[in-house]
């Protein structure tokens, strides 16, 4: 599915914004930024997102990436959550079949020790890298060749880690997790297929639709399964949808189409996925970057445009809450994506506190 841009740049600024909005920070780099800056941009992203009031900030677990600043989510929450004050700080997401359940337990219960009421823990089953290293990463990480298929049960044996229930058969009953804490982290299943829908149907768990991931890789009919299969669970009697979404925001429509357009051709043409692409034509690359572009599904324009493409896939997902992943490659125009945004947020807010007997000192969020 793919969201059309609106054609009218002045579109007022639709309610969809009104939704909570949180960030995935996923550290894209350019080649020539070395790994210390690069976490210094997500830490950065990361203030920013505070600063201009966003729900939540998660980081991802990309492997063995020169694309990416990120590969261990554990240690960057905690060095973001003691670099902020009150936004949430979680994971999009630990790659559970990477782990031991327990080993995630103790770690996410750690963080939530030590801040306590800010932490998430969102689980996906993929290994978190490309196609070329797959397999040598799976390799690396001693990951057990069943582990994916076995993602639904190892979340049942980490929840019953982290909310001390493990059942009287279970061989792990004697176990304590410590430290232990009055309230566990909130943990989300990710994911863009019905697969990872049901599993976060059946256990009650809120779900992170992975709309960023692609065309060809989401699956919108998953979000309508999730909600047909819910059962109530240990975090909410209904369901709850976050939907990830590729966003660029710039001052114009113009100037937010070519950062775009510049993201895409990196991704599209970078040796780590492309290693044949210098040796292409100048006009098989536009090409490529282009169709990039598209297959991203990336929500782009300046304000207006973009409250209006967030607004419908909103409203065709059902979302209970948009996280925007900053579709750009370095951290300043990642933040500018953000503030932004938020200025929507802040504009409605105001035409809300201060029209027609409202009251005009009430702050807006």
């Amino acid at each position: 599915m793919t969201i059309t841009q609106p054609n009218t740049p002045d579109a007022p600024a639709p309610s969809a914004l009104t939704l909570p909005v949180s960030v995935l920070e996923l550290g894209a780099r350019l080649l020539e930024v070395d790994g210390p800056q690069a976490l210094q941009d997500v830490v950065e992203v990361a203030r920013t997102a505070e600063r201009y009031g966003y729900e939540r900030v998660w980081v991802a677990e990309h492997h063995s990436s020169l694309m990416t600043a990120s590969g261990f989510p554990a240690v960057m929450i905690a060095h973001i959550a003691a670099r902020t004050e009150r936004i949430r700080v979680g994971s999009g997401g630990v790659m559970l079949p990477n782990y031991a359940p327990f080993v995630v337990a103790e770690q996410f219960a750690t963080l939530q020790a030590l801040y306590p009421g800010r932490i998430d823990l969102g689980l996906g089953r993929s290994p978190g890298g490309t196609g070329a290293t797959q397999g040598l990463l799976e390799a690396a990480l001693r990951r057990d060749p069943r582990a994916g298929a076995e993602f639904a049960d190892r979340i049942d044996e980490l929840m019953d880690f982290l909310h001390h229930r493990a059942p009287e058969g279970s061989r792990f009953h004697a176990l304590p997790l410590t430290p232990r804490t009055a309230t566990p982290p909130d943990v989300y299943v990710l994911g863009a297929g019905e697969n990872s829908a049901r599993i976060a149907a059946e256990r009650g768990l809120p779900f992170a639709y992975g709309y960023h991931q692609g065309s060809s890789k989401c699956r919108p009919e998953a979000v309508e399964r999730y909600r047909s299969a819910f059962r109530p669970g240990p975090q909410g009697a209904r369901p709850y949808v976050v939907v990830a979404v590729n966003v660029v925001c710039a001052e114009t429509d113009e100037e937010a189409e070519a950062a775009a357009l510049e993201t895409s051709a990196y991704m599209a043409l970078h040796p780590e996925k492309n290693p044949s692409a210098a040796a292409l034509s100048p006009v098989r690359r536009e090409y490529l970057a282009h169709r990039a572009l598209e297959e991203n599904q990336v929500v782009r324009g300046a304000p207006p445009r973009v409250a209006a493409g967030l607004a419908r896939l909103a409203d065709e997902l059902g979302a209970d809450e948009l996280m925007i992943l900053p579709y750009e490659l370095s951290g300043a125009a990642r933040s500018r994506t953000l503030r932004l945004t938020a200025g929507i947020r802040a504009a409605q807010a105001r035409r809300r506190h201060t029209g027609p007997g409202a009251d005009a000192s009430r702050p807006g969020r």
